[in-house]
Parts: structure tokens; sequence; C-alpha cells
């Protein structure tokens, strides 16, 4: 009477795919797109790469999306700022330059 066996699992490193980390809040990645093109509309980019653009740091920027006051999105436990946040921003802090009235006529 012959036993059959199960063949054996082999695993090898290079086979197994390793999973890639996310840049943490505070590292810049090389080469992303800039937020007012197609590709960075969409791009999700760390508050390190979204300071780069605006006039807050990184920490500020946390702060503020904690707060809620400035648009953000939350994937899980991370703050990211898409292309589109980040020109929401701008255009919320944007002050408009002061015109004088025209005079009233007597």
């Amino acid at each position: 009477m012959s036993t059959v066996t199960a063949p054996k699992a082999t695993q090898s490193d290079e086979a197994t795919p390793t999973s890639r980390k996310p840049p943490t809040r505070f590292q810049v990645r090389e080469n992303i797109p800039a937020p007012g093109t197609a590709e960075g509309a969409y791009f999700h980019y760390t508050p390190a790469e979204a300071a780069e653009w605006l006039p807050f740091g990184a920490h500020k920027l946390l702060k503020m999306a904690n707060a809620r006051q400035i648009p953000y999105v939350d994937n899980g436990n991370r703050i990211w700022f898409s292309g589109m946040n980040i020109r929401a921003i701008s255009e919320q802090f944007t002050v408009e330059p002061f015109t004088k009235p025209a005079p009233a006529a007597a």
C-alpha cells in the first residue's frame, strides 16, 4: 500500500510579493505632479508635499485638517491632500486686493 502525501508549499523570498509602505506624512517624494496638472488633481500628497504649494507648514496643515478647517482626504488613519484639496485651500485663504469705491456723485 502506497501512501499519498500532499505537496509541500515552498516559499522563497523572491517569489513572495512585497507590499509597498505608504510615505510618511513628513516624507517628500520625488517627481510628483503639480496640483494644477491633470495628473495632480487626483494625486494624493502627504502634508509635507502639500506644504510646498501652500503658505502653511506640514504641522499646521495636520492641525487644520484635524480641526476640520480645511478639506482633506481621509484614508483610514492617514491624512492626505489631493490636488483639488490644495487648490481649494489656496482659494480659501486668498485675499482679494482692496479696491477703492468710486466717488459718489454729489
